[in-house]
């Protein structure tokens, strides 16, 4: 057999081989997981793709902790570069999810304390908004304003529960200071199956994903 007869007879075996697994994971990646009443893409100071993935790992991830720990996280923040692809209006397929998280990142609770956390919401303001949930805020005059937790006013005094992705928790994006911080909880989730997760529990609720802005951050006085 002449070297290119060979080398053409092992690549037809080889394809042989994982064609089964090809077929098997096209066959995963098409399954539907849910419905979108419109596109969800990333914008500032606030997306409706943000809005989403912020929404869905904070109910998802406290849901976990309230079972493990019996407390409430307070709000989720995330970074708008870890979203790679938007998601279109109409059918969502495991496809979808893994275009947009393509990363293995977990999802990390971490506890801080009240000046800790102002660092947060400075970092929000200075990066002109990132995709939060259960925070609000106005940004005007070169600070932040009426900026709210769980619709109570940001209390330096206390301490809060936050969500992020480990990425951020270990200091990306020039949070160095959390990569300090000490109160840091794995859950054992990854952002991605939390998207997965809240499409799926909305789809067998016969809910559609809204595509909405609630001027949950915006500019203003």
């Amino acid at each position: 057999m002449t070297d290119s007869l060979q080398a053409t007879s092992m690549a037809a075996s080889t394809e042989a081989i994982i064609l089964p697994f090809r077929t098997a994971l096209d066959e995963e990646m098409n399954i539907v997981i849910g419905t979108t009443t419109g596109p969800l893409e990333k914008d500032q100071p606030e997306g409706t793709l943000g809005n989403f993935v912020a929404d869905a790992a904070l109910s998802i991830s406290n849901a976990i902790y309230q079972k493990s720990y019996q407390k409430n996280i307070d709000f989720a923040f995330f970074n708008n570069g870890g979203l790679r692809n938007p998601l279109p209006q109409g059918t969502i397929t495991m496809r979808n999810a893994f275009e947009l998280m393509p990363f293995e990142n977990q999802v990390v609770v971490i506890t801080l304390d009240g000046s800790t956390t102002k660092k947060v919401l400075d970092f929000i303001f200075k990066k002109g908004g990132v995709p939060v949930s259960g925070l609000r805020m106005t940004l005007s005059d070169g600070q932040h304003t009426k900026t709210t937790i769980q619709g109570e006013p940001f209390d330096s005094t206390r301490n809060y529960t936050i969500i992020t992705s480990d990425y951020l928790a270990n200091g990306g994006d020039d949070l160095h200071f959390l990569a300090t911080a000490a109160n840091k909880t794995y859950i054992d989730l990854k952002l991605r199956d939390a998207i997965i997760t809240y499409f799926k529990q909305e789809q067998a609720l016969g809910r559609p994903i809204l595509s909405k802005l609630d001027k949950r951050i915006q500019y203003g006085k």
